[in-house]
């Protein structure tokens, strides 16, 4: 494919992003953890059901198109034990800046649930070129947490870095062109 040999045409990396994570508790202070300690982010996948329907006396088929949904994104962050970049830590006051509490009553579950659909999660993701300019990115519209894993499986066999990463389900997602 000789045109892809061409200097003016670079595709997109798959290590070239920034995400920036914001999460306001309901006082609206930052806990969103720092833009550099995010290992991988899932871009969003947009799916249309749709439903052949086939006419019993012609045979002729159509394909109906029912309805759409933006799929769930996965986000990973590296955790440290620097209690300025510390990801568990900015994640558990984040859910009790919510109303998260460890032995929770009715009424703290309201909270929590009422804060957490109320714009609390902004999450934005920035593919960038060599040079770290802006190419295009995504706004995720009404973003919520589905699970939080503070780091999974510990064991004694392993170097890896813990790492804290967060499901999560959204109502839309807005494209936009730099």
């Amino acid at each position: 494919m000789a045109w892809w040999a061409s200097n003016k045409v670079e595709p997109k990396r798959a290590y070239r992003w920034i995400a920036y994570i914001n999460m306001y508790s309901a006082g609206g202070s930052d806990f969103g953890p720092k833009p550099h300690l995010v290992q991988s982010f899932t871009k969003p996948t947009f799916t249309l059901d749709s439903e052949k329907i086939i006419n019993n006396f012609t045979s002729e088929t159509i394909i109906a198109t029912k309805n759409y949904v933006w799929n769930d994104i996965s986000i990973t962050m590296i955790d440290t034990e620097d209690p300025t970049f510390n990801t568990s830590n900015s994640f558990y006051k984040w859910l009790t800046g919510l109303g998260y509490q460890p032995v929770q009553s009715a009424e703290g579950m309201s909270t929590l649930f009422t804060n957490i659909q109320n714009d609390r999660l902004v999450i934005t993701l920035h593919q960038i070129n060599a040079d770290g300019d802006k190419i295009d990115g995504w706004d995720f519209i009404k973003p919520q947490p589905t699970t939080i894993d503070f780091g999974g499986e510990l064991s004694y066999d392993s170097d890896d870095s813990v790492k804290v990463t967060m499901g999560i389900t959204y109502v839309a997602a807005k494209y936009k062109k730099f």
